[in-house]
């Protein structure tokens, strides 16, 4: 549905109809561009678009593709379907005319590639070309439109009569003539000649009556009479008679080749329709190649994004010029609906609105459209839009009084499936009451579902623009130096309309402005100010919401994933436990078999000396055998392999999801810095760990079945020598209980963080929390004094955050109150 009735006509796209149409070989070719309208079905519209895009393509890279003029057939198609009717020979030449063109164009596409051109290539297939009709008429009618003589014997054999008759007339005449000119009754210069189709004389009208014969004209002198001389009279006759037998027979032939055509009238029909369809392509292809034109990403969902977008008629009006069309780029989907557009008068709002409904309108209409590669057009039911003054003085309506009838018929036919388009919404009557209005009905629309883009001056349209869900603002761009409009249109931003600025440009005297200023206040003015920093603060904390969530969703994926890596190691480390112990139970069963095996042997033997030592070095055999067994099974290079195939199993998962498996990075670690694996003691101590983990400032050390937080620039690194040595001398004695307890011992669970910054404090905090956490200390006091309470709330803010925490309160009022923080661990 489209409203109102001249909708085309408001828009321009009859204008681009007609520069399609001046592109057409035929007149049968541009009633198909008459007769386009918008296609509803998201496979048709795809269809056309991709079949003119191939054509495009078409007349870009074959230029040699035979395209021809041809005439409209559509009549003697239905002439040819009339029993008992003949074609004259101009209709059936036509017919033939229109089919070997067909045939011409139809035989090129045939031999395109059809990975190429799918669409065309199918259409030509499809075909059913009526072969016999060209044949047949080639058989009665010459290349050059005459019927042949080989049509029927009985023609040919009339054309050789009147061939000999006129043959026979010629040389009387010649004969007449040269016996007159030598008598002077005729110029040397004149000869025979045709009149009322017969053969006669230009006689000097002085010497008429001396010549014998039927006088049949006179020049418009007098001075000449055309006679026909008695000597040739009865041959002309027979000449004449002979030229209407030739006509009858013609008649006959042509009716009898009517005949033959009339059962092909369907497919001769069919063949006009494909020649159209090709003539209608090829002028929709020209005209997207001027003016830049490509086929867009197509949408089942009544929505659209629009990018890089430009006005076709300004695009085609610009090719040859300096001028260029600034694209603008927009997006109407299910979460912004409705877009309003805001900004100075002739600053491009009612072309971006024309750019938009056209381009929208255009591809549904089958037609490629001027928009950037990565634009994705849906597809809308209905059209509705209003442009221009709407004054109607044959109805006795106002402008606005017109405008508010559109309004009501929008609201009564709007739904989720139409496209509405505004343009100076609410204008034409009092601002106030006017811009109240019109936001009353913006927010009905709404709630209708529609999508749709308006235009206006008024504050009210924009602050419920950046307040209601469902409707986005946008601005047209002005230069604010020069207060030139620059034509490009920003999202999310309401536009101003400069009015000021530009009455100053167009030199109205200064005291006028200024007393305009003086009665419109600064809140008038200061509002569209802080409307746009409001606007852009909340587009920036949209996009970093935006920004989280996405990350949020990579963490789920990657957590999800080694999780599962991680069950997967667990199970197969559970398989491995299981096998290990099974084998190991067969390996002691099969050692104990071996042993008595050998005390038995020993026993009979009656303790020889040499079967003995045999069998001893037997034991140390197997012995040796079983221990290079144990060394293969849990040899690095098994781990190795089973961490190798985990992480080939991790790396396809990924690949089957479409991400890329990551790359291992190459650190490089300086041998005198300490790093997680390090050997490491406390200066001024003899008892050595291994670090853990590493922070910023602190090193987590394990001694023993202790771990540590301690500052880095406390510890010493030492050699692997060193720390073996230790581990071998203290594998009798508990060194790591020893470090705990005097740690313990020397721990005080309270702080005093006055006159801290916010960062000191934190360290401070965070040093001692992470000691108590280590030596299972239950309860901290942090001294932060009163003050204005901030640096207790940026303390408790990170504690609270912090698992092994229970709680945090003040103190008790006798002892400092809310001055100290009192920390409960688990």
């Amino acid at each position: 549905m489209i409203y109102p009735l001249h909708f085309e006509e408001l828009i321009g796209i009859k204008k681009i109809k007609d520069l399609i149409k001046s592109r057409c070989k035929g007149e049968t070719g541009k009633l198909l561009v008459d007769n386009v309208i918008a296609l509803y079905n998201i496979r048709l519209i795809n269809k056309e678009l991709q079949i003119t895009a191939e054509m495009k393509s078409l007349c870009m890279l074959k230029s040699e593709y035979p395209a021809a003029s041809y005439n409209p057939i559509s009549k003697t198609i239905k002439h040819l379907e009339i029993e008992n009717k003949t074609l004259d020979l101009e209709s059936i030449i036509s017919i033939r005319d229109v089919l070997s063109k067909l045939k011409t164009q139809l035989n090129f596409i045939k031999k395109l590639n059809i990975n190429e051109y799918p669409e065309l290539t199918d259409l030509a297939q499809k075909v059913n070309f009526p072969q016999f009709v060209i044949t047949r008429i080639d058989q009665i009618i010459s290349k050059n439109g005459n019927i042949k003589d080989s049509a029927s014997p009985t023609l040919n054999n009339i054309r050789k009569d009147l061939l000999q008759s006129k043959r026979e007339v010629s040389g009387k005449l010649q004969n007449l003539l040269t016996q007159i000119k030598s008598k002077g009754w005729l110029s040397n210069d004149l000869s025979a000649t045709i009149v009322n189709g017969r053969v006669v004389l230009p006689i000097d009208s002085t010497h008429k009556r001396k010549i014998k014969g039927i006088i049949h004209d006179e020049s418009a002198t007098g001075k000449t009479s055309y006679i026909e001389p008695d000597e040739v009279l009865i041959q002309n006759n027979e000449i004449r008679s002979l030229e209407l037998a030739e006509q009858r027979e013609i008649e006959k032939i042509l009716f009898e080749l009517t005949n033959d055509l009339r059962p092909y009238s369907s497919e001769i029909d069919n063949a006009e329709k494909i020649i159209a369809k090709l003539d209608f392509l090829r002028a929709k292809a020209l005209f997207a190649i001027e003016i830049n034109a490509i086929k867009p990403g197509l949408n089942n969902e009544s929505v659209f994004n629009i990018v890089r977008g430009r006005h076709p008629l300004l695009e085609y009006n610009y090719k040859n010029t300096n001028k260029e069309v600034i694209p603008i780029s927009i997006n109407v989907n299910n979460q912004n609906r409705i877009i309003v557009i805001s900004g100075p008068n002739a600053g491009g709002k009612s072309v971006a609105l024309k750019t938009i409904v056209l381009i929208q309108y255009m591809t549904q209409c089958g037609m490629l459209v001027p928009v950037g590669g990565t634009s994705e057009i849906g597809i809308f039911n209905n059209f509705f839009i209003e442009l221009g003054d709407q004054q109607s003085i044959e109805n006795d309506l106002s402008t606005y009084s017109s405008h508010l009838l559109n309004m009501k018929y929008f609201l009564n036919n709007s739904n989720a499936n139409t496209l509405i388009l505004i343009d100076e919404f609410g204008s034409g009557t009092d601002p106030e009451i006017g811009g109240a209005i019109a936001e009353s009905i913006l927010n009905s629309l709404v709630e209708t579902q529609c999508k749709g883009v308006v235009t206006t001056h008024y504050t009210n349209l924009k602050l419920f623009a950046a307040n209601t869900s469902g409707v986005e603002n946008a601005a047209m761009l002005i230069d604010n130096k020069e207060m030139m409009p620059l034509y490009q249109l920003e999202i999310g931003l309401p536009g101003s309309s400069y009015a000021i600025e530009i009455a100053h440009r167009t030199g109205l005297p200064n005291h006028v402005i200024e007393l305009a200023r003086q009665k419109a206040g600064n809140n008038h003015t200061d509002f569209d100010k802080h409307l746009r920093k409001v606007l852009r603060d909340k587009r920036y904390y949209e996009q970093k919401r935006l920004t989280i969530k996405k990350q949020e969703k990579d963490l789920d994926k990657i957590t999800q994933l080694y999780t599962d890596k991680l069950k997967s190691i667990k199970e197969k480390e559970k398989k491995i436990l299981q096998q290990t112990k099974t084998e190991s139970e067969d390996l002691i069963k099969e050692i104990n078999k071996k042993i008595e095996n050998t005390i038995r042997e020993i026993k009979e033997a009656n303790a020889d000396k040499e079967i003995t030592k045999q069998l001893r070095k037997d034991i140390q055999n197997f012995a040796t055998k079983t221990d290079n067994k144990l060394k293969e099974k849990t040899s690095k290079g098994n781990l190795d392999n089973e961490i190798n195939f985990e992480n080939q199993i991790t790396n396809k998962r990924l690949i089957k999801r479409g991400e890329n498996p990551p790359k291992p990075e190459k650190v490089n670690i300086d041998p005198s810095e300490i790093h997680i694996g390090s050997k490491v003691k406390i200066k001024g101590q003899e008892s050595m760990g291994e670090v853990t983990d590493l922070g910023e400032t602190n090193a987590v050390v394990c001694f023993g079945q202790i771990y540590m937080s301690i500052e880095k620039s406390k510890l010493e690194k030492v050699n692997q020598d060193e720390y073996s040595s230790y581990k071998k001398h203290s594998s009798n004695n508990n060194k790591s209980g020893f470090i705990f307890n005097e740690s313990l011992r020397e721990f005080k669970p309270y702080i005093d963080i006055r006159g801290y910054n916010a960062e000191e404090a934190l360290e401070a905090v965070t040093e001692l929390f992470d000691r108590a956490v280590v030596l299972n200390v239950k309860e901290l006091k942090i001294l932060h004094g009163k003050g204005n309470g901030i640096l207790r709330q940026y303390i408790r803010h990170f504690l609270n955050n912090q698992a092994e925490v229970l709680a945090c309160k003040d103190e008790d009022i006798r002892f400092g109150g809310a001055g100290i923080t009192v920390v409960e661990l688990k």
